[in-house]
């Protein structure tokens, strides 16, 4: 064959491979895309009703009950909060796919953070006979910087997954320091995050805290360690014939301990239990932020009743924002859509604004936008510059909606499903601060 023709027929075929390649490329990229949005839409549609159920459940744990309806009740609140987890499992799986996680960075109170973990299961723990119990060594700083809400995500899939799989004993979550220092890296070098291996100038207010979980459950073969961290998979043994989850939660801790930076490792002996460590690189913080931190827990700077428009369609959540807001003595009126909001806003000086995102008619972010014309337009016609704080209050939470709603032009975002105090507490920081 004529070297010509070779050379062009090669290139014939390298150009529809490239193009089947591309091609190929887009089709896996739109599948991922509607993939994401399906379990965002299904996050959606159940966080929605989560929230009226935390909401009242919050709302009838501060009443006078008996100690049965109050354990009854908390058995809600742990039912809720197990669901809750499910579904978040999911959606951070997506978002990891995806590469829109993101992560807070802010002081909290990491014991604080341990025995919320205990007190959320210890119910479950109870039921099955199995004492849970938590160690803190003496040396683990009381405050430190990071997301507190990723760390108790990793703890509770941990804790939740060792209940799971222990039918009688015990399991155990416990936290220790390990110093920076050259020396205790050598002697804990299998439990230093990777990246710290060749960077040991680590700034002295920062340490490594190894957590770790250990059970007396039904452990795990080496057969099953080598695909025990792949999605949606759950241990099959035959002393259990049912498990509830998702087959998500040892995935997603490893995951979401990786893009902290952290280290994550199992050892486990079948019929001997297992145990589940992970390390994190914390800043520690001072006792002067403790303080404070617990001054700002639900203390605005001022008792002035709130004159507050909520906009939201749904008739339960509805009933508890009402309940929450006046029983902090503000004055609620209430808007069943974008439209009504808009209408009510012209006629009615409003402190505050919770806005729901999805609803019929005119949603919150078309809301939103019309509202600030009018005060735009106000501006212009009066010189009257005002601006009304609105607070996006959505079960919509994908790394973009937030974004979305900024650039509508609201104040702030939370996300639902959420409790009395995280609404209470975000309307006085944009109103009272």
């Amino acid at each position: 064959m004529d070297p010509q023709k070779r050379i062009e027929e090669l290139e014939k075929r390298i150009k529809e491979l490239e193009e089947k390649l591309v091609q190929t490329q887009n089709e896996a990229e739109n599948a991922n895309y509607s993939k994401t949005m399906f379990l965002a839409n299904m996050s959606h549609e159940i966080r929605t009703p989560m929230n009226s159920i935390i909401g009242i459940y919050n709302l009838l744990n501060q009443s006078n009950l008996t100690s049965e309806q109050r354990e009854l009740l908390e058995i809600i609140n742990i039912s809720s909060y197990n669901l809750l987890a499910i579904i978040n499992d999911i959606l951070d799986h997506s978002k990891i796919e995806a590469g829109q996680l993101n992560f807070e960075h802010k002081p909290f109170l990491l014991h604080d953070e341990i025995h919320h973990v205990i007190k959320l299961l210890s119910i479950k723990a109870k039921g099955k006979g199995i004492e849970l119990v938590s160690r803190i060594e003496s040396r683990v700083p009381a405050c430190v910087w990071g997301d507190p809400v990723r760390l108790s995500q990793i703890m509770i899939n941990l804790t939740n997954n060792a209940l799971k799989y222990t039918l009688e004993g015990n399991v155990t979550l416990s936290v220790d320091l390990i110093s920076v220092s050259e020396e205790s890296f050598l002697l804990n070098r299998e439990f230093i995050p990777e990246f710290l291996q060749k960077h040991t100038d680590v700034p002295a207010d920062h340490v490594i805290i190894k957590f770790t979980v250990s059970d007396t459950g039904i452990g795990i073969s080496p057969e099953e360690q080598a695909y025990l961290f792949t999605e949606y998979t759950q241990i099959e043994n035959p002393l259990i014939h049912k498990y509830e989850g998702s087959g998500l939660g040892l995935s997603i801790s490893r995951n979401l301990t990786r893009l902290m930076n952290g280290r994550f490792g199992l050892i486990s002996t079948l019929g001997k239990g297992s145990t589940f460590w992970f390390t994190i690189l914390f800043q520690q913080e001072s006792e002067d932020i403790i303080d404070k931190n617990k001054q700002l827990t639900f203390k605005p700077k001022s008792n002035r009743p709130l004159h507050i428009l909520i906009v939201e369609d749904n008739l339960l959540n509805q009933k508890f924002a009402v309940t929450t807001l006046e029983r902090a003595n503000h004055m609620v009126d209430i808007a069943e859509n974008g439209k009504n909001a808009v209408e009510k806003f012209k006629t009615t000086p409003y402190d505050m604004i919770l806005m729901d995102i999805a609803m019929p008619i005119m949603d919150g972010l078309e809301a939103t936008r019309a509202i600030r014309k009018i005060e735009a337009d106000r501006k212009l016609t009066t010189g009257i510059n005002s601006s009304v704080k609105i607070l996006a209050v959505t079960a919509h939470v994908l790394a973009t909606d937030r974004e979305k709603c900024i650039s509508a032009g609201m104040d702030d975002y939370l996300a639902k499903p959420f409790r009395p105090n995280d609404l209470l507490n975000m309307i006085y920081a944009l109103t009272y601060t």
